[in-house]
């Protein structure tokens, strides 16, 4: 049976990821600083034991992928929850991507149920099942979503220290997950493209449904060029979805990632939230975010060599 058939079989579409098949009693109620999302460990009974995990943080990003805050730490035992809250500077900004990082305590995650300040916009939940359609180490769960208790999805495993899973975090997008939207992502074959998975611990800052062509070798990944040209632009590279290549700074002010295909400007052309400072000597990229109402800047990237076309 192919993913898409099976997910569907299941009622990927059509009971489990709509907010009528989702149990109302399964969506976090609203947080004093912004979106509350709640995750849940898909195993757990009377007889077993560290079977749940612990997640270090939850990002949120607003519809343009614009970084909006973050939660505190939290942990679950087995079969639990954990509901944390992100610290925004501006609560009643609606979270359209949701990034998860798990901490070096391995977690078989049912699902991820998101639930917006303002109480209104989009609500629901990624799943576990995705994680099992699209390859990523999963298990039977057996902790039920449905209020009558009949539909258990799967669990898919987050590990911050590689075993079982190199994967330490993911970020997908809620709107394709819910509501009458989830029939057309199954139709559209974007049940998988609509998750990103992240090997590194901390934010992902791409977002699902871009990719380049194939994967880069070592050196390319550890690369970036810098063009003054006037017709070389990161936005017209970024944009396409037939480049391939090193990251590039364009002659608009902006950062291509040309592995998640994001584009960035740099602070110096454009002083906003979100913005990268490039140190070209060190090979050293840094963002710009607000984190608990305050500005500070984090570390994005490295590179090993930086060229220059004058």
């Amino acid at each position: 049976m192919s993913a898409a058939a099976f997910i569907d079989a299941i009622g990927f579409a059509s009971a489990i990821l709509t907010t009528v098949g989702f149990a109302q009693s399964n969506l976090p109620g609203g947080g004093p600083q912004g979106a509350e999302v709640q995750i849940k460990a898909g195993l757990g009974d009377r007889d077993s034991s560290e079977l749940g995990g612990g997640i270090t943080a939850v990002y949120a990003f607003d519809n343009s992928n614009i970084y909006l805050g973050k939660s505190g730490s939290g942990s679950m035992g087995d079969g639990g929850v954990v509901s944390l809250t992100i610290d925004q500077a501006e609560p009643g900004v609606q979270a359209d991507y949701i990034s998860v990082e798990n901490s070096d305590d391995a977690t078989c995650i049912s699902w991820v149920a998101v639930n917006q300040f303002d109480g209104r916009g989009t609500k629901g939940a990624w799943l576990g099942d995705i994680g099992y359609a699209c390859g990523q180490p999963w298990y039977y769960g057996n902790q039920a979503i449905d209020e009558d208790g009949n539909i258990k999805p799967y669990c898919t495993w987050l590990d911050g220290n590689g075993d079982p899973t190199d994967k330490a975090a993911l970020k997908f997008r809620l709107q394709p997950y819910v509501g009458d939207n989830a029939q057309k992502t199954l139709d559209d074959g974007r049940q998988c493209t609509e998750t990103v998975w992240g090997t590194d611990k901390g934010p992902i800052s791409g977002t699902p449904g871009k990719r380049s062509l194939k994967a880069r070798t070592e050196d390319m990944e550890n690369e970036l060029i810098i063009s003054n040209f006037s017709s070389h632009t990161a936005g017209n590279l970024c944009n396409s979805e037939t480049s391939w290549g090193p990251d590039f700074v364009g002659s608009d002010g902006k950062l291509c990632d040309m592995a998640s295909k994001t584009l960035t400007s740099l602070c110096s052309t454009e002083d906003v939230d979100g913005c990268v400072d490039l140190d070209d000597v060190e090979g050293t990229v840094t963002k710009r975010m607000t984190v608990a109402r305050r500005s500070t800047h984090v570390p994005h990237k490295k590179y090993s060599k930086v060229s220059k076309w004058e």
